[in-house]
């Protein structure tokens, strides 16, 4: 198997994938399909899932001549540290030899003024690799708002307290958080001002999420310049990262149960 990124900002949406799930997981399972590259794994506490998907047409390159799926094993904090060291000019290939089954090789190539080629062994894990089935949910509330404004909201509200409240209706979006010791911050979205709004008519939506976990999620918020958000009662929250050319990268985020139920 052979894998090349040579696009400057599929290179560095790609960086930042693996960058970023060491916040989630000490372990990423990838699988390495005919058709595409597809990442599911859970958070530490098992409250959220990330699903990741990537077509092979994403790729500048993709050499997949093995006759099954080929899926394999590595450790975030190594591939944090390898992707560390790339430069932002360079291309990315990734190289599997199927007789060698405990390493994955990685190598960096070209880059402006004077830019050295790197390479790197990358030892693989003997993972499970038991995939969840995600059911596909009629969301009854769904916005889509720029990713930047988004991050920013949630660091803020989570100065506040540990939990963030929504609430949603046909005519507003209201974020809230509050503590005993901090006090308490509200956030009034105006609908206008958002890039898409939907909600079943008549609908009211009140939910309360893990500011810990939501501000993890918007780790990714470089990665894709909008952020789809669905919501749907006693579902988890489903945040989608659109990653160019039909790639994504979605997290689903349990809701906070609330000490009345």
């Amino acid at each position: 198997m052979d894998i090349l990124i040579s696009d400057p900002t599929k290179s560095e949406i790609f960086a930042g994938i693996f960058q970023n799930l060491r916040i989630f997981t000490d372990n990423i399972s990838i699988h390495f399909e005919k058709t595409q590259v597809y990442i599911q794994t859970m958070d530490h506490s098992r409250v959220s899932i990330i699903e990741i998907k990537i077509p092979a047409t994403w790729f500048n390159e993709y050499k997949h001549t093995h006759p099954t799926d080929i899926v394999i094993g590595i450790n975030s904090s190594i591939m944090y540290k390898i992707l560390n060291a790339r430069d932002r000019s360079q291309s990315i290939q990734v190289v599997y030899e199927t007789e060698s089954l405990d390493s994955l090789s990685i190598h960096y190539t070209g880059g402006e003024k004077i830019i050295f080629n790197k390479s790197f062994t990358v030892p693989l894990l003997d993972l499970e690799c038991d995939m969840m089935a995600i059911p596909p949910i009629d969301y009854e509330a769904e916005f889509v708002i720029p990713s930047s404004t988004f991050t920013s909201l949630i660091h803020q509200l989570k100065t506040f307290g540990d939990s963030l409240d929504i609430e949603c209706t046909e005519s507003k979006i209201m974020l809230c958080s509050n503590s005993i010791d901090s006090g308490k911050m509200n956030v009034d979205i105006n609908i206008d001002d958002l890039s898409s709004y939907s909600i079943v008519e008549g609908e009211e939506l009140k939910m309360s999420f893990s500011l810990t976990y939501l501000n993890n999620i918007c780790a990714f918020n470089k990665l894709s310049k909008d952020m789809e958000i669905r919501i749907c009662n006693n579902y988890p929250m489903c945040v989608v990262f659109n990653l160019l050319d039909e790639a994504n990268l979605t997290v689903f985020l349990a809701p906070k149960i609330s000490d009345d139920e």
